[in-house]
C-alpha cells in the first residue's frame, strides 16, 4: 500500500466532501444553531419543576413530637406541613418497617403515597424532644418513597431541617458545655437520622427503566422509518424508478399512501421488536444490580405501549415521508433527515426531567407526550385523559404530515427537482427580485441570534457590568448578524427594514397604541400563577439596580426596541411575507420575538406585542412606527423607577385601567382602518 496514493484518495474525498455545502450545513452549523434553542426551552422546564417542588408545600405525616413548635416549626419553615396520623399512630404501624411494621402497616402508608395524600413521614423515637433537651443523641427515622419526586423533595426538605436543627442544640451543646470533652463529642451528631425507602425492588425498577425505554422506542421507531423512506422516494428518484411508477395507472395519492404504508408497518414492526428486547435486556440488567431492583413488561402495560406505537410511528413515516420527497438522491435525504434526530432527541429526553409527568399541556407536544405515556403506562399512572389527549393529538399530527406529503408529490418541481434547482415559487422569485431576503435566509438569521445569545449567555451571567452585558445582547446577539446578514446577502436595505416615511397619524398613533397595550398585557399578567424571574428579568432588575434611573430608562426605551424591531419587524416580517403572505408573516414574526425573549412564561405577552406591532407595520409600511410602538410600551414599564408613584397609581385603578387601555387601543385601530389609503402600504412590498 502506497502512502502517497493513499493521501491523494483522502484529500480528494475531503474536497468532495467540503464542497457539499449540505452535508457542512447539518455536521457543523445545524447542531450550533437548533441544540441551543432546545436546550434553553428545557432548562427553562427543568428550572420551572424543580422550582415548583421547592415551592409547594408537602404533606408529612410526624409522629413522636409536638405537631407544633421545635423541630416541627423547622419543618413548617421549609417547605412542609406536618400531619398527625390518625387512629393508629405511625409508630404502631412502622416501628421499623423492614422488620417490625405490619403488612397491614405497609399497605396504609403505601396508600397514603399512591393516593398523594402525603408525601412522607418522619418518625421520631419515644421522648425525643426530652432526650435532645437533656443533651441525649435523638432518633429520626425518615418514611419516603424514592420513586416518587414529590416524595423525594419532601425528603431533602426533611434533611435539610433536620440539619438546622442538629446545627442549633450543637450549638447550644458547646456554649453549656464548653470544658466536657465528651460532650463535645457527643455534639458532633446530636440527631442520628436513618431513612426507610416505601417502594418495592419492581417499583423501583419501574421508575429506572420507563423514561429510558420510552425515549428508546420512540428513536427505533423513528430509526425504521427513516432508511425506508429515504429508499422509496429519494433512492427511486436517484435509481430512476420513480417515472415507471407515475406512469403506471394509479394516482399520486395511492403512490404515498402505498409508501407511507410500506414504511409505517417496517417501523412499527421495528418498534415493536426493539420493544421486546429491551424488555428482556431490562431484566436482566435489574437481575445483575444485587437484587436491588427489578423489571417486567406486565401485559397490560405492554398493550397500551403497542397501541402508543401505532400513531406514533405513523407521524415518524408521514414525516420522514415528506422530507424524502424533497430530496433528489438518497444522500440528499439523509441530509434532510439528520435535523429530525436532532430535534427529536431533546424531546424524547422530557421524560427523564424530575417531576414531568403527562399532562394536558404536555399532551399536546410531540414525541414527549409519547415518551411521557410510556412512562404513565409502565408507572401505573392514572392519567387517562391526557393520554387520550396525547394519542389524538398524535394521530391529527400524522394525518397532517401525509397530507404534506401528498401535497408535495403532487408538485411537478418537487418531483423532478435537480440537484441545482430551486424550486421557488413566483411570489418567493419576485421577492428575490426586489431585493427582499427569502424565508429560509429569516429563519437562519433567528437561528444564529439565538445561538449566540445562547452561548454569550456565560459572559453575562459572570460580566461584573451589567450594562455591559446589556450591550452585548442587543449589539452583538441581535444587531450585529442582523446588519451582517443584509451586507452579504446584498439585500434592498430601504425594503427589507420597512425604512419608509410614515404618514404623520401613524406617527402619533404608536406611542398611544404602545402604552395601551403594555397596560392590557401588564393587567392580564397579574393572573398567571407567581413566578421566579426568568434570565432576561434578571439582567433588567441587576440593570436596575446598579445604573442611574435616567440611564436605565433610556437603556429599556432605546436600544431593545431599535435593535429588535430591525431584526423582528424589519428583516424576518420582510422574509417571511412572500411564502406565508402578509397575515402568517405578522403571526410566525411574532412567535420569534416572543422565543427571542428565552421566557416561556412571558412568551404568549411578548407574542401578544408582536402581533399588534406587525399589524401595525403593515398599516403603516415604516419600522419607524414600531420602534416608537416599542419605545412606548418598554419605557411605560420603566417609568416606575423614575416615578415611584406611577405604579401605585396603576394599581389603584385596577381593571379600570386596563378597561380604558383596551379602548383605546380599539379606537387607535379603528382610526388607522378608517384613514387607510392605498399609499399606506408601499408597493415594493409583496403583500400576498
Amino acid at each position: 500500500m502506497r502512502g502517497k496514493s493513499l493521501g491523494l484518495i483522502a484529500r480528494k474525498e475531503l474536497l468532495d466532501t467540503l464542497r457539499d455545502r449540505r452535508t457542512l450545513f447539518v455536521a457543523l452549523v445545524l447542531p450550533l444553531l437548533l441544540y441551543p434553542a432546545l436546550l434553553l426551552g428545557l432548562t427553562q422546564i427543568i428550572g420551572a419543576t424543580q422550582r415548583n417542588l421547592q415551592r409547594e408545600n408537602q404533606r408529612i405525616i410526624v409522629d413522636g413530637v409536638s405537631p407544633t413548635g421545635g423541630v416541627a416549626a423547622l419543618l413548617e419553615e421549609h417547605g412542609l406541613t406536618p400531619v398527625v396520623p390518625e387512629g393508629a399512630t405511625l409508630r404502631e404501624q412502622a416501628a421499623e418497617y423492614e422488620a417490625e411494621a405490619t403488612s397491614e402497616g405497609r399497605a396504609e402508608l403505601r396508600r397514603l403515597l399512591d393516593e398523594h395524600e402525603v408525601a412522607g413521614a418522619v418518625l421520631f423515637q419515644p421522648g425525643f424532644a426530652d432526650d435532645v433537651a437533656s443533651w441525649r443523641q435523638g432518633l429520626a427515622r425518615l418514611l419516603f418513597d424514592p420513586t416518587d419526586d414529590v416524595s423525594r423533595t419532601a425528603r431533602d426538605k426533611v434533611r435539610e431541617a433536620l440539619k438546622v436543627y442538629a446545627g442549633q442544640r450543637r450549638e447550644g451543646l458547646r456554649e453549656a458545655f464548653s470544658e466536657d470533652r465528651d460532650r463535645l463529642l457527643f455534639a458532633e451528631q446530636p440527631v442520628v437520622r436513618r431513612e426507610m425507602e416505601l417502594a418495592s425492588r419492581e417499583q423501583k425498577g419501574a421508575y429506572s427503566f420507563a423514561p429510558l425505554l420510552g425515549m428508546l422506542i420512540v428513536i427505533m421507531a423513528l430509526t425504521g422509518a427513516f432508511y425506508p423512506a429515504v429508499d422509496l422516494v429519494a433512492g427511486e428518484k436517484e435509481r430512476g424508478t420513480l417515472e415507471t411508477l407515475l406512469v403506471a395507472p394509479v394516482t399520486r395519492t395511492e403512490i404515498v399512501m402505498g409508501k407511507f404504508v410500506a414504511i409505517w408497518v417496517i417501523a412499527v414492526a421495528t418498534a415493536l421488536l426493539n420493544l421486546a428486547v429491551m424488555g428482556v435486556t431490562f431484566s436482566k440488567l435489574g437481575g445483575m444490580m444485587g437484587g436491588k431492583i427489578a423489571f417486567s413488561l406486565p401485559w397490560q402495560a405492554a398493550v397500551a405501549v403497542t397501541i402508543i406505537l401505532i400513531p406514533t410511528s405513523a407521524l415518524f413515516s408521514a414525516v420522514a415521508l415528506a422530507l424524502s420527497s424533497l430530496a433528489t438522491s438518497y444522500k440528499e435525504g439523509q441530509h434532510y433527515m439528520s435535523p429530525l434526530f436532532l430535534v427529536a432527541m431533546p424531546l424524547a429526553m422530557v421524560a427523564m426531567l424530575p417531576n414531568v409527568e403527562l399532562s394536558y399541556g404536555l399532551a399536546l407536544v410531540p414525541i414527549s407526550n409519547v415518551v411521557l405515556m410510556v412512562k404513565a403506562m409502565l408507572l401505573g399512572g392514572e392519567a387517562y385523559g391526557p393520554a387520550i389527549l396525547a394519542t389524538g393529538a398524535t394521530v391529527v399530527y400524522a394525518i397532517g404530515a401525509l397530507a404534506l406529503s401528498v401535497s408535495l408529490f403532487k408538485r411537478e418541481s418537487v418531483l423532478f427537482r435537480t440537484g441545482s434547482g430551486k424550486g421557488y415559487d413566483p411570489a418567493t422569485l419576485r421577492a428575490q427580485r426586489l431585493g427582499l431576503p427569502t424565508e429560509s435566509v429569516g429563519f437562519l438569521l433567528f437561528g444564529v441570534v439565538l445561538a449566540l445569545m445562547f452561548y454569550l449567555s456565560g459572559q453575562i451571567d459572570s460580566g461584573a457590568d451589567v450594562v455591559y452585558a446589556f450591550l452585548l445582547t442587543q449589539l452583538v446577539a441581535i444587531l450585529a448578524p442582523t446588519m451582517l446578514f443584509l451586507w452579504r446577502g446584498k439585500f434592498h436595505w430601504r425594503r427589507t427594514l420597512s425604512l419608509h416615511r410614515p404618514r404623520r397619524l401613524h406617527v402619533a398613533l404608536a406611542p398611544v397604541l404602545g402604552v395601551a397595550t403594555v397596560l392590557v398585557i401588564g393587567w392580564a399578567s397579574a393572573y398567571l400563577p407567581a413566578r421566579d424571574a426568568g434570565p432576561f428579568e434578571q439582567m433588567i432588575v441587576q440593570l436596575q439596580q446598579d445604573v442611574s434611573p435616567w440611564l436605565f430608562f433610556a437603556l429599556l426605551a432605546v436600544l431593545p426596541p431599535i435593535c429588535e424591531e430591525i431584526l423582528c419587524r424589519g428583516f424576518l416580517l420582510s422574509s417571511f411575507r412572500a411564502r406565508f403572505g402578509t397575515v402568517g408573516a405578522v403571526v410566525v414574526s411574532a412567535i420569534l420575538f416572543g422565543a427571542l425573549h428565552l421566557d416561556l412564561y412571558r412568551f404568549p405577552a411578548t407574542c401578544a406585542a408582536g402581533l399588534v406591532m406587525g399589524y401595525l407595520l403593515i398599516r403603516s409600511g415604516s419600522l419607524v412606527t414600531t420602534i416608537l410602538f416599542h419605545a412606548a410600551y418598554n419605557g411605560t414599564i420603566a417609568l416606575d423607577v423614575l416615578w415611584p408613584a406611577w405604579a401605585r397609581t396603576l394599581e389603584g385603578f385596577g381593571g379600570g385601567t386596563a378597561a380604558i387601555a383596551a379602548m383605546v387601543l380599539i379606537a387607535g385601530i379603528v382610526l388607522m382602518e378608517k384613514k387607510r389609503t392605498d399609499g399606506d402600504v408601499p408597493t415594493d412590498v409583496d403583500t400576498a
